[in-house]
């Protein structure tokens, strides 16, 4: 596997192309996917990687694009307290079940704390 791994070009598109290249040779050689693959020193599992990769359409993508999106985490929102008659106290984080809450505020309202 480092075999392989050492002897494939590094930029996505000279890789393409050579990967090309190679499904061009195995479609005029006559061997089976296995032999092929032995001779050319690379996996079944990653000839059949690129036979897919290649038939769909190529991403219009610079060679060295970055891959990874902004992203802008945003603050915790602060919670709520809600002060009960009973003098309990309860905090809330905002979007949390109202439908909780409100039997929730019920049973502290009733029982003695």
């Amino acid at each position: 596997m480092s075999e392989e791994v050492s002897a494939l070009p590094r930029s996505r598109t000279t890789l393409r192309q050579a990967w090309s290249e190679r499904l061009e040779r195995f479609a005029t050689a006559q061997l089976s996917v296995v032999a092929f693959c032995r001779a050319e020193g690379v996996s079944p599992h990653t000839f059949y990687y690129w036979k897919r990769q290649l038939a769909s359409p190529t991403p219009a993508l610079p060679d060295e694009a970055p891959r990874l999106l902004p992203v802008r985490l945003l603050a915790d929102p602060a919670p709520i307290e809600v002060l009960l008659n009973t003098g309990t106290i309860l905090r809330l984080t905002p979007g949390c079940d109202l439908a909780f809450v409100r039997s929730l505020a019920e049973a502290l309202g009733r029982l003695p704390c």
